[in-house]
């Protein structure tokens, strides 16, 4: 029943915007571009593309009413209008990723390394130096004019002797993952990160993995705290506070 529902829901997407578009329904497309109005590309093919990806990744047969499309252009306008570069299939993962519970594997990477802080033999010097974000990588993050600032800000951090470390006795990490896509959304997770975020959400241009974190006792929810440890250019960089340089 479900390789009937996606076959049957790509049969129909494909047939629509094969007729009616003026380009085809490409998956790998930046998302903007498959949901402009330019396109010719109906929304409701793209929603049934999408609902045809949701089945076979989480091999359920969704219904489709007249309600559940259009939750489904809801979800997909909003994250397509937080980040018009990302591929359309790239949403269509999260979205199956999000209705599975699953933790994108990018998290999991990243509480491993963050786990490395606690090691009796870390060089946290050299670790928190190799964090240092280049000029790309925060301009694939944030725009102008808070990317030139933050590059002169984080030049100044990382300096000999600035360590991200844990205090004596702090053995437990504390962590959220999620995206600056998320957060410039408004997603329920802001709430999680320092309220300084909400002043430089205009300024969030890329869709990558970003993180707070703690060092705590055991049993402690207190204890030395971190943001900004964000995934971009293909390796971990760490742009804390970045509301700090609107001052």
């Amino acid at each position: 029943m479900s390789t009937r529902f996606v076959l049957a829901a790509l049969f129909i997407a494909g047939s629509i915007s094969s007729t009616l578009a003026d380009e085809p329904l490409d998956p790998l497309a930046p998302c903007g571009r498959v949901l402009s109005a330019e396109s010719g590309i109906p929304e409701v093919a793209v929603g049934f593309w999408a609902f045809g990806y949701l089945d076979a990744a989480t091999g359920e047969a969704h219904r489709i009413t007249p309600e559940n499309m259009e939750k489904m252009r809801e979800v997909l306008r909003g994250r397509c209008a937080a980040a018009p570069d990302a591929r359309l299939i790239d949403i269509a993962r999260a979205i199956a990723a999000a209705e599975a519970g699953a933790e994108p594997a990018i998290a999991v990477d990243g509480r491993a390394f963050l786990e490395k802080f606690f090691s009796p033999s870390a060089n946290h010097e050299a670790m928190t130096l190799a964090l240092k974000p280049s000029p790309e990588d925060i301009r694939a993050v944030y725009a102008e004019p808070l990317a030139g600032k933050l590059v002169e800000a984080y030049d100044g951090l990382f300096v000999e002797g600035a360590a991200i470390r844990p205090k004596p006795g702090q053995t437990q990490l504390l962590s959220t993952f999620t995206t600056t896509a998320a957060l410039k959304r408004g997603d329920p997770v802001l709430g999680d990160f320092p309220g300084g975020y909400e002043d430089i959400l205009q300024f969030i241009v890329g869709d990558v993995p970003i993180a707070r974190f703690k060092f705590v006792e055991p049993g402690e929810t207190l204890g030395m705290a971190f943001d900004g440890l964000i995934h971009v250019n293909g390796r971990w960089v760490f742009m804390p506070k970045p509301w700090n340089v609107l001052n």
